[in-house]
């Protein structure tokens, strides 16, 4: 069918106006500050090498043997083994206990400062049922356990007080309700008064691949990122993308390792799959750091998913560049 040269105009019009709105709406979604790392990875200096040793030690320590609600004596050897590290870091400990099917669980905890506003690291310790959780989450309750160490001697800005959290029923059947851990502690923060400046939940940081192809994404980020599962992601909602755009542009400042960001919808499959949720709910800027596990690591939520696969020289760099985004986030606003 001829169009008319009356009907060709308007028509050309919309679609134009329609492409455009697309393209706006890809860019907001995926842009980013800096570029990321390509090629080679220099290596590792002496302080990387100890730092790489430090968390396979954590992981080996919280995550060589499925531990949930399940198994709660298990999950118990886990929360002693974070509560454990962080003492002998110098830290005073904090318990927020309660109890999930007959089984007294607890939060983790350790601060730096004090003040109304609070920047809350997370990074959940159970593991998924059926599963060892090296990946999920040993990699990320590692990471937590050394940026520790980083921030023992640090001062955050005057008013802020800056919050370490170690979650218990991340996994389900607890995702999403009110026994999830992290709902427990975002509960807690809005009973006090407490007002969340910035929340970054550490989730699946050890499995990285230099394979075409060995990356996948919900529809349709494949046109967007790499195929190779190379880098870390840096994962928002919409009313989070200021604070992803602030970690993504510090993290590539401070170290040279390839990553990625993103901020969308939350109905999007993975965007909200993890802590960070929790913090959501009450309308907090909160992200996710993840080596994006069920879309990369082929032994998510398995009994395969022990400490030996992860690459700890690689989650070694990815902490070092959490150490910059933490260092800044801590300065303030």
């Amino acid at each position: 069918m001829k169009l008319s040269s009356g009907y060709g105009r308007p028509v050309l019009i919309v679609a134009a106006i329609l492409v455009a709105v697309v393209w706006f709406a890809a860019w907001y979604v995926t842009a980013t500050p800096g570029a990321s790392h390509r090629g080679p990875l220099l290596p590792l200096d002496a302080e990387g090498r100890k730092l790489a040793d430090n968390l396979k030690k954590h992981v080996s320590g919280v995550a060589s043997e499925e531990h949930n609600v399940n198994h709660p004596e298990a999950l118990e050897r886990s929360a002693r083994y974070i509560e454990a590290a962080l003492q002998e870091l110098g830290y005073a400990v904090s318990r927020d206990e309660f109890e999930t099917e007959g089984v007294k669980v607890r939060n983790v905890e350790v601060s730096r400062g004090s003040g109304k506003r609070v920047v809350v690291i997370g990074a959940h310790y159970d593991s998924a049922r059926d599963a060892i959780g090296a990946d999920d989450n040993g990699s990320g309750v590692a990471a937590l356990i050394e940026l520790a160490r980083v921030l023992k001697t640090v001062e955050p800005a005057q008013g802020l007080e800056l919050r370490l959290v170690f979650y218990v029923n991340e996994e389900l059947p607890w995702f999403s309700t009110d026994k999830m851990g992290s709902t427990v502690h975002a509960k807690g923060l809005a009973r006090d008064g407490k007002e969340v400046a910035a929340m970054l939940s550490l989730e699946t940081l050890g499995w990285y691949s230099e394979s075409f192809d060995s990356q996948r994404y919900p529809f349709p980020f494949s046109l967007f990122y790499p195929s190779k599962g190379n880098f870390v992601g840096f994962v928002a909602n919409l009313g989070s993308r200021s604070l992803m755009h602030r970690a993504v542009g510090t993290f590539r400042k401070s170290v040279a390792f390839p990553s990625e960001g993103v901020a969308a919808p939350e109905s999007i499959p993975g965007i909200g799959w993890s802590d960070q949720w929790a913090y959501w709910q009450f309308g907090w800027p909160a992200l996710m750091v993840t080596d994006t596990a069920p879309f990369r690591y082929p032994h998510y939520h398995t009994l395969r998913d022990t400490p030996d696969k992860l690459s700890y020289e690689r989650l070694a760099r990815v902490v070092k560049g959490l150490e910059g985004v933490v260092l800044d986030l801590a300065a303030g606003p």
